[in-house]
């Protein structure tokens, strides 16, 4: 019998139970293990003693540092949108809506009577600016974020997770997600998104 490669016996037993083996010495492993019924047993005590762990380990509060480093990590973590056409959402409100009059609108596909007029597109990051206004209460399309989208209100509110947006105010969503934003009065909205994202419900 030969075990993986740097591992005794026990030790290579004790690391299958565990399935803490690279795919290469677990197969190398389960080789073994067709001729070697006391190789076959160590597992299998092993795999006893590996199940009753976490009812007998006594819990470990997280280390401090440990802790710190995971709460940086999730803070560079990116929600919204990435590219810069991000620097569109610093112009001044009243122009952000004066170019919306001057483009030419659409009705999204489906019922929710919310309409899309397409600004800028970055091809490189997949990107778009476009302004999207509905007229009175009511819900957005169910829609799924391929990547990040960030949302700069112009004029009304918009409603993401029960929370209250209004003019001035921006919104992030993070990409691989879904929602259904609402509005109770009707709103102008910025929006720089995905252009991969996907409406679910029409």
């Amino acid at each position: 019998m030969n075990p993986p490669e740097s591992y005794s016996n026990a030790d290579a037993a004790a690391l299958y139970a565990l399935d803490a083996l690279e795919a290469d010495e677990r197969a190398q492993f389960e080789q073994d293990l067709l001729d070697s019924t006391e190789l076959e047993q160590a597992v299998r005590e092993f795999e006893e003693t590996a199940a009753t762990l976490a009812y007998v380990a006594k819990p470990m509060p997280m280390a401090a540092a440990l802790k710190e480093r995971l709460w940086q990590r999730i803070a560079t973590q990116s929600v919204g949108a990435s590219s810069e056409l991000l620097q569109l959402l610093d112009v001044p409100i009243n122009q952000l809506k004066q170019k919306a009059a001057e483009l030419s609108w659409s009705l999204l596909p489906g019922k929710s009577g919310v309409e899309v007029a397409p600004w800028q597109t970055e091809e490189t990051s997949r990107e778009a600016a476009f302004f999207a206004r509905k007229i009175g209460a009511g819900l957005f399309p169910n829609h799924y974020h391929a990547s990040g989208e960030t949302v700069l209100v112009l004029d009304g509110d918009f409603v993401v997770d029960g929370q209250v947006y209004h003019p001035g105010e921006q919104v992030s969503a993070p990409g691989k997600t879904s929602h259904q934003p609402k509005s109770l009065t009707g709103c102008l909205l910025l929006c720089v998104s995905s252009m991969d994202d996907d409406i679910l419900d029409v």
